[in-house]
């Protein structure tokens, strides 16, 4: 039984930090909105716009996502899942401007 509970932990981390990334991605942004504006030197409507569509994209995408759990695995999407978000991030960090 002991080896249950160490196993479930170790389930629920990476599914708590992942949760944990997507609620604070989805509202740090709001806090420092003025501040995101100015140094990409962009509008305060192009940065809500952004993060909209953010947020829209991973409210879209959970039931999906949860489908494909049970068809793929939940180690195999989770991963998948966390490459995407990072590749977005990447390419996000890399991008010359807002196109808002």
């Amino acid at each position: 039984m002991a080896g249950t509970a160490s196993g479930a932990r170790r389930v629920l981390a990476p599914l708590a930090l992942a949760q944990f990334i997507c609620s604070f991605a989805g509202s740090n942004m709001n806090v420092m909105i003025n501040d995101i504006s100015e140094d990409l030197d962009t509008t305060v409507q192009g940065v809500q716009v952004a993060i909209t569509i953010f947020l829209l994209v991973m409210a879209a995408l959970m039931i999906p996502g949860g489908k494909l759990t049970d068809k793929w695995g939940r180690k195999r999407c989770l991963l998948a899942g966390l490459v995407v978000y990072g590749v977005g991030a990447v390419l996000s960090a890399a991008a010359p401007g807002s196109a808002c």
